[in-house]
Parts: structure tokens; C-alpha cells; sequence
């Protein structure tokens, strides 16, 4: 493997590279290459759709305390709304939308998490 923090570059086992940053340094989905951008998704994809990392973002108290308490505290705005979480993960937000008083709640995952 070819060392990422010198390069900016990452060698896979078959021997092809991806690139984890814009040749500026940048967050390549913003300016990067295709290549770049193509894998700034697939990394962004594949992290969100592993069980451990919905784990620590719902074992993080402070968090979910904001969003429980920025949903509950403003009912009024879900009241017999339509709501689209999109990105739902475990779907918790989802589910307190419906709680909240949501008339019907999407829930969308593109990851493997909706497995």
C-alpha cells in the first residue's frame, strides 16, 4: 500500500488507485477529479452502512438528545405532515417524527443498513 498521508493515494489489492483527496487537499466530492469523487462516495457509503458506526452516533447522548429534543420540543411542525428522512441510518429520527405527529413518515436508506 502506498502511504496515504504523503501521496493522497491508496492502492487497493488489485493494484488500481483511489484517490481520498482533491489534488488541492480539498473533500474531493466537492472539487475533485471523478475518481476522487467517486471514492469520497463509496468511502461515505460504506461507513455509514456498518451496524458499529449507527451504534456510536446513537450512543452518542448529546446528539440524540438535541434531535429528540429539537423534534418533541417543536410537535407543532409535524403535526399531520408529510416527512422524508432521508439518510435514515437506524431510523430513529423516523420514528420520532411519527411520534411527534407526522401523518406518514419515509423512511430512506441507501446503504446497507435498510438490509
Amino acid at each position: 500500500l502506498v502511504d496515504r498521508a504523503k501521496t493522497g493515494r491508496n492502492m487497493s489489492e488489485k493494484g488500481t488507485s483511489f484517490v481520498n483527496a482533491s489534488e488541492t487537499g480539498e473533500i474531493p466530492s466537492f472539487n475533485g477529479n471523478e475518481t476522487a469523487k467517486a471514492t469520497d462516495f463509496a468511502n461515505y457509503f460504506c461507513s455509514y452502512a456498518q451496524l458499529y458506526h449507527q451504534k456510536q452516533m446513537l450512543a452518542d447522548h448529546n446528539r440524540m438528545a438535541a434531535y429528540h429534543a429539537a423534534i418533541m420540543g417543536n410537535s407543532s411542525v409535524f403535526k399531520d405532515k408529510v416527512v422524508m428522512d432521508v439518510g435514515t441510518g437506524s431510523g430513529i429520527l423516523a420514528v420520532w417524527a411519527a411520534q411527534a405527529g407526522a401523518r406518514r413518515v419515509y423512511a430512506i436508506e441507501y446503504t446497507d443498513m435498510a438490509k
